[in-house]
């Protein structure tokens, strides 16, 4: 049998997706993107740098039906990955109820105790609905043929993102899809990823992908910025700015596609750059789960940048990258020292030995 070569171009991907989606929190919530009257242009580049990083949650769906398609289902590595957002989210609980109790919510207890069906970080509530229904979901991309497939692409990605575009200027969400924050948006993203993984037609160079992200970028980017500008003189408020900006617009969908093949075709070839990335990448997910826990998330992240909005617009965007680089080099040494431990205790042994018990 031959071995198959790892990929690590998908795994500096990983990465790459995760310090996005720090970006995306460190901007918003963060604070950064607050519009100050007469500092528009901080206002414009952090929404470029926002947009920019929108395909990152995209990327990871795809590239978990990318993976998924040809893995073998491991049952025991959603118990792995529960027990490791239980040590945080029961983790980081505790460490407030001991430090600064009075900073404690109502649900704190069971946002902590149950991190999935208490919804406390929503990506891992979907995906482990997800990790259930992926055998079944890998039996209907095989049965298809390569045409049936692509196929099946073209007419979800005009069903989820297409038809779903102008319903929501009217705020009509009857997909249910929640912007993407939903279960179905990442069974969508798993089958899209699978269809990558077993179809042929790539025909660009990595150059010519790139171009294709940035204009797709630019032009939801732009979108935005005239319509709103435009309403706002109208209505006296910006409205119907984010047709082509969110997880399940066909602009934003289609960045993160071509995001995901640059990096598909990316070749490592330095030994110790590798190492980094089989050191680092394995660690993305938890820089997730520790910068978005409740406790976290409501005394940390929120505000972190707000200061920033009243800087010129390249000094807000060298602090938000600055803060966004901070948090994710401390989640990651935090998560590396957490990793050291459940490989001591011998985790991953004991979810399978539970997993294959008859």
């Amino acid at each position: 049998m031959i071995r198959q070569e790892r990929n690590y171009g998908l795994d500096l991907l990983r990465m790459v997706c995760m310090f996005l989606i720090v970006n995306l929190h460190v901007l918003s919530p963060g604070g950064a993107m607050a519009r100050v009257q007469g500092n528009e242009g901080t206002y414009y580049a952090c929404w470029f740098l926002e947009t920019c990083a929108y395909c990152a949650v995209d990327c990871y769906g795809i590239l978990s039906g990318y993976v998924g398609i040809t893995s073998k289902h491991r049952p025991a590595r959603l118990l792995e990955l529960w027990l490791n957002v239980f040590f945080y989210s029961a983790g980081i609980t505790l460490i407030y109820w001991i430090t600064a109790p009075q900073l404690l919510m109502e649900d704190s207890l069971w946002k902590a105790i149950f991190p999935v069906s208490w919804g406390t970080y929503w990506y891992f509530s979907a995906y482990a609905g997800l990790f259930i229904v992926m055998p079944y979901l890998n039996k209907l991309v095989n049965a298809l043929n390569e045409k049936e497939r692509k196929r099946m692409a073209l007419g979800m990605f005009l069903l989820f993102c297409v038809s779903t575009a102008l319903p929501k200027v009217n705020q009509s969400d009857f997909l249910s899809l929640v912007g993407g924050y939903s279960f179905v948006w990442l069974v969508v993203l798993y089958l899209f990823g699978a269809c990558i993984r077993t179809c042929s037609f790539r025909r660009w160079k990595k150059y010519q992908y790139l171009t294709a992200y940035l204009a797709l970028t630019a032009f939801s980017w732009a979108f935005k910025i005239v319509v709103e500008n435009h309403t706002r003189k109208i209505y006296g408020e910006p409205k119907f700015g984010r047709m082509f900006t969110g997880y399940t617009t066909p602009t934003i969908f289609l960045a993160a596609v071509c995001l995901f093949l640059i990096f598909e075709n990316v070749k490592i070839r330095s030994g110790a750059l590798r190492k980094v990335i089989m050191t680092a990448s394995p660690l993305a997910f938890s820089v997730y789960i520790i910068h978005t826990h409740p406790m976290v998330w409501e005394n940390l992240i929120k505000g972190i940048s707000k200061k920033h909005a009243f800087d010129a617009w390249w000094a807000a965007l060298l602090a938000v990258l600055g803060i966004s680089i901070c948090i994710y080099i401390s989640c990651s040494m935090i998560d590396f020292i957490r990793k050291k431990i459940f490989d001591i205790c011998g985790v991953r042994k004991i979810t399978e030995r539970i997993c294959t018990l008859k």
